[in-house]
């Protein structure tokens, strides 16, 4: 049976994936990115703070789409690991 190519298929064999960003995908990243230069210019709020709050909604939206979808908890506690491991 044919392997489909994912994000995940890069990280088995070492290849990169050659799927571009959608013009939705891209807008909702530029947006995040604006939010969080915002909320540390105007709000006043420092910057650990922004990626505690970026890091918690990336938490609950893996969840939520874990759960949506029905993926397995196994997927979702691949996903949660990856989120949550310290940045090289």
């Amino acid at each position: 049976m044919p392997k489909s190519r994912s994000a995940a298929s890069c990280v088995e064999n070492g290849t990169s994936s050659h799927r571009r960003l959608g013009g939705a995908e891209a807008i909702v990243i530029i947006v995040i990115i604006a939010m969080a230069a915002a909320l540390v210019t105007f709000a006043g709020m420092t910057l650990p703070l922004v990626l505690q709050l970026l890091v918690g909604a990336g938490l609950v939206a893996v969840v939520l789409v874990g759960l949506v979808t029905g993926r397995s908890a196994r997927g979702v506690r691949a996903a949660l690991r990856a989120l949550l491991s310290p940045a090289a």
